[in-house]
C-alpha cells in the first residue's frame, strides 16, 4: 500500500515537471504598431482616410497606435509611442491603361507597405500593392465620382491577406533549459531554420541579438539551440525569423534625422 502511494506520488510530480517543462504558452506583452495610413488628396474622392485607417488597422491586427502626426513619422516617433513597428500605408490612384481589367467599372489604386522594426531600426518589408475596388453595379464606366467608398471594404481586405506582415511571426521565448529553449511560433518555421532573439521581454534593444537554432516543431511551440557561449535568452524575450522579407531595392528607412 504505501509503495503503491510512493508510485502514484512519483507519477503526478513527473507529470507536473513534464507540463512545467512544456508549457503551451505563456504570458507575453502584445506587440504595439504605430500606423501611419494616408490617403493623397487625388484619392481622396474615393476612399475617405477613415475607411483606409480601418482597413489598415485591422489588417495589421496588433494593438494599433494611429499616426496624427503631419509629417512623415520617424523611428523617434514609434519609440515616443511605445510601439514595437512602424508600419506606413498610403493609399493612392494608380494609372488606368486601356485594356486592363482595371479599366472598366473598377477604380485602380495602389499601397506601398513599409514595415519597420522601431526595436532594431531594420525595414523588414518594402512591398508595393495594386489595389482595385470592386465593379460599381450601377455606375456608367469611367463614372468613378459616383462609385461608394464602400466598394473597397471587400478588395482590400481579399488583396491584403496575399502580403502577410513579417511581425505576425514574431514570438516569444517561454522556456529556457541551455543549450535548449522554447518559443512560441507556431507555423512558417522548420528544422533548422534560424532565429534572431533581438529584444528583452520589456521590448528594450538587445546590445547584440542571439542566434537561435530550429531542432523541434511540434504543434503550438518549438524547440530551439543556442550556444552555450555568450548571452543566453530569457523567457518572454521578442524572437523573430532570419528569413523575414527582404526586399530587392529597400525604400529609405524613416530615422529621426529625416
Amino acid at each position: 500500500m504505501r509503495l503503491r502511494a510512493a508510485f502514484g506520488a512519483l507519477a503526478l510530480g513527473a507529470g507536473v515537471a513534464a507540463l512545467t517543462a512544456y508549457p503551451v504558452f505563456a504570458r507575453t506583452t502584445p506587440l504595439t504598431v504605430l500606423v501611419a495610413a494616408t490617403v493623397t488628396d487625388q484619392a481622396s474622392a474615393t476612399m475617405s482616410p477613415a475607411l483606409w485607417n480601418k482597413l489598415i488597422a485591422a489588417y495589421v491586427g496588433a494593438n494599433v497606435v494611429p499616426y496624427a502626426g503631419a509629417t512623415a513619422p520617424t523611428l523617434d516617433d514609434c519609440r515616443k509611442a511605445g510601439a514595437d513597428y512602424l508600419v506606413l500605408a498610403p493609399f493612392d490612384l494608380r494609372p488606368m491603361l486601356p485594356g486592363l481589367p482595371n479599366a472598366s467599372g473598377r477604380v485602380a489604386a495602389r499601397t506601398h507597405l513599409a514595415v519597420t522594426n522601431c526595436i532594431t531600426g531594420s525595414l523588414i518589408v518594402d512591398q508595393a500593392v495594386n489595389l482595385d475596388s470592386d465593379p460599381p453595379s450601377n455606375a456608367n464606366e469611367g463614372d468613378f465620382e459616383s462609385v461608394p467608398e464602400i466598394s473597397w471594404a471587400r478588395s482590400v481586405p481579399a488583396t491584403l491577406a496575399k502580403v502577410p506582415l513579417a511581425f505576425e511571426r514574431i514570438a516569444h521565448v517561454i522556456r529556457v533549459t541551455p543549450p535548449l529553449a522554447l518559443v512560441d511560433i507556431k507555423r512558417g518555421v522548420r528544422p533548422g531554420d534560424g532565429l534572431r532573439d533581438f529584444a528583452h521581454a520589456d521590448h528594450s534593444r538587445r546590445a547584440t541579438p542571439i542566434t537561435l537554432t530550429v531542432t523541434q516543431v511540434f504543434d503550438r511551440y518549438l524547440e530551439v539551440m543556442f550556444s552555450s557561449s555568450g548571452d543566453r535568452p530569457s523567457v518572454g524575450d521578442l524572437v523573430e525569423p532570419l528569413t523575414a522579407q527582404t526586399p530587392a531595392a529597400p525604400s529609405p528607412v524613416p530615422s529621426s534625422s529625416s
